[in-house]
């Protein structure tokens, strides 16, 4: 008898063995909640039992193939937490300096900063200095790195949260944040000098314990268990990339709540108020940040841009997470077992407006966009984009407007007024440096002049963007081209529609959003809740990207996987019956001859 059962298990076997995930998401999005699902074991899944009785009985029979393949396959994930990767610097420095370090952040009077360190000291002092001498010592063996990193950190970062958290209540976060830009910026917890090449620092000490649980762990034939591990929460968007290079195993999983539900979520479980909300959602959300900022601080709106896996976690306490345990059963299904099940329609439109953004030539940000009829079939694709005609930002060179070269490409503004110009040829002048060009290695300098008219102005203002968004590019395009109308419509937007396109998409009758990041504006509370007709909000949830194919495109095609694991080929049987037929036709002739004679 042929394996050929045995071969189909060896391929996915070879795609099982290694699964990394990393999780991110804004503070109070549930990303620990999602790791604390992905390390159960399957009895404690609680994947909800499926029905036929929902609205659409195709997506009801997708969700009943993945709990059955779930239940069958569950792999228990590794969590690793960013918070004990950052106390395993925090235990390389003195417990003085630490000391020291903490009550600065804490207060500023000279009085309480002594409290605070006695305080610190008596809470977790004798714990820090003992896993602070067993880090400098080095290890003996494998065993004990193993036990440090996974059985001792752990509950000593616990540890100290609690111990700050009893001197002044939720600012252990705001540390921790503090301390994770020292060690992206200089490799250590306590120094915030900027050093460009320990912008990895918290990356590979994250992959060094993955190492650690991979060699431990290693599948055999005596332990044939595929490594699974979760990382929560990557904040910084080059500590996704660094994972993203090295992986191929490797998948963003983006976790997501509506403002109002996570803002009510951390007033409820942290006891945070609106001012530490909007603390908290500055250094992880501001938009544009300058210098070394760019590189070492948490940067959420960016992570969202990279996720390859969004997840809407609506929920509030902790009284149900079955729809989230439902969701991360399907992705990690689909990553052991690619096309398993086909995408939702909702995800089909969202990427095709993933894709759409790749067309946008803007400096700051892609985005794209989808408009549908009711019954999801596309209507018009837009991309935050200059006008048809207009030379977009990207190809734009600001060597060429200093030169008077290449005038198509600039506006009779940019290449005639004398006060914006002097301000160009004063922010470049040394663009043509020998030093500068050969930094730029043959980059093309573009700018933005949005950027440059404001600070001319000395004020913002949204209306000098050269570029149309890409919601309302969507609609232009169905109006260009002679399209129907798109009255009850779906917009589907890689980030969130800002206060202007949520009007267009009120005017036109859109009775349905979804999208990705939410827009750091009003348009919800003040255009999209507004009168008699207001369009639903609904956070996306779903593949995108590159991992649309990879979780969605068959490795073989399922027929022959089936055939080969059942041993049933009708191929086989119709060689069999041909075999018998042409058996039977000899027979026929040969009786024929046999009467002739």
């Amino acid at each position: 008898m042929n394996n050929f059962d045995k071969a189909i298990h060896q391929i996915y076997d070879c795609r099982q063995g290694f699964i990394l995930i990393g999780l991110t998401g804004r503070t109070g999005s549930g990303c620990s909640t999602a790791a604390s699902i992905l390390s159960s074991d399957v009895g404690k899944l609680d994947l909800p039992e499926p029905t036929m009785r929902g609205l659409n009985l195709n997506e009801e029979r997708k969700y009943k193939v993945i709990y059955n393949f779930a239940k069958s396959n569950w792999i228990k994930f590794k969590w690793i937490k960013i918070k004990d990767v950052i106390t395993s610097f925090i235990i390389e420095s003195t417990l003085e300096n630490f000391l020291d370090f903490v009550s600065s952040e804490l207060s500023s009077d000279i009085n309480k900063k002594e409290d605070i360190d006695k305080k610190l000291k008596t809470e977790c002092g004798e714990e820090f200095n003992k896993l602070h001498e067993k880090k400098l010592s080095g290890f003996t063996n494998s065993d004990d790195e193993y036990k440090f990193y996974f059985d001792e950190l752990p509950p000593f970062t616990d540890h100290i949260k609690e111990s700050i958290n009893k001197i002044t209540e939720d600012n252990y976060t705001r540390i921790y944040q503090k301390i994770g830009n020292n060690i992206r910026s200089s490799g250590h917890a306590i120094d915030s000098t900027y050093t460009h090449d320990k912008i990895f620092s918290i990356s590979e000490k994250v992959n060094q314990l993955i190492k650690i649980f991979t060699k431990k762990n290693k599948p055999s034939l005596k332990n044939p268990v595929a490594v699974a591990i979760a990382i929560d929460s990557l904040r910084n968007p080059f500590e996704a990339l660094f994972f993203r290079e090295r992986y191929s195993a490797f998948y963003l999983m983006a976790i997501n709540t509506p403002d109002d539900s996570r803002r009510l979520r951390l007033q409820k479980q942290h006891n945070f108020d609106d001012h530490q909300i909007d603390d908290l959602d500055k250094q992880e959300y501001s938009g544009k940040k300058d210098n070394k900022d760019k590189f070492i601080s948490q940067d959420i709106q960016k992570c969202y841009d990279l996720s390859d896996i969004h997840i809407n976690n609506p929920q509030i306490g902790e009284e149900d997470y079955t729809l989230l345990a439902s969701q991360l059963a399907k992705f990690v299904a689909l990553i052991m077992h690619p096309g398993l099940i086909m995408p939702t329609s909702i995800e089909r439109c969202m990427q095709i407006a993933h894709t759409a953004k790749l067309n946008s030539g803007c400096l700051s940000r892609q985005v794209g966009a989808a408009v549908t009829d009711e019954n999801f079939s596309i209507k018009g694709i837009g991309w935050n984009t200059v006008a048809e005609g207009q030379t977009p930002c990207l190809l734009r060179d600001v060597r060429k407007l200093i030169a008077n070269d290449d005038k198509e490409s600039f506006s009779d503004y940019e290449n005639n007024n004398i006060k914006f110009r002097k301000k160009i040829k004063d922010s470049f002048k040394n663009v043509g440096s020998r030093e500068i060009c050969e930094k730029l290695k043959g980059r093309n300098v573009s700018y933005c002049f949005k950027d440059f008219k404001n600070c001319l102005d000395g004020h913002k203002n949204q209306v000098h963007t050269r570029a149309l968004h890409a919601e309302e590019n969507a609609f232009l395009q169905i109006t260009k081209y002679g399209g129907q109308g798109v009255l009850g419509g779906i917009l589907f937007t890689t980030s969130s529609p800002c206060e202007l396109c949520a009007k267009k998409a009120y005017q036109l009758g859109i009775k349905k959003v979804y999208y990705i990041d939410p827009y750091p504006g009003i348009a919800n509370q003040h255009i999209i809740s507004a009168g008699m007709k207001s369009p639903m909000l609904e956070l996306f949830s779903g593949a995108i990207g590159r991992a649309y194919h990879q979780l969605y495109e068959p490795i073989i095609p399922y027929k022959d996987e089936l055939q080969n694991i059942i041993g049933f080929h009708v191929t086989d049987q119709y060689k069999e019956l041909e075999k018998k037929n042409k058996e039977l036709e000899q027979q026929v002739a040969d009786l024929k001859l046999e009467l002739k004679e």
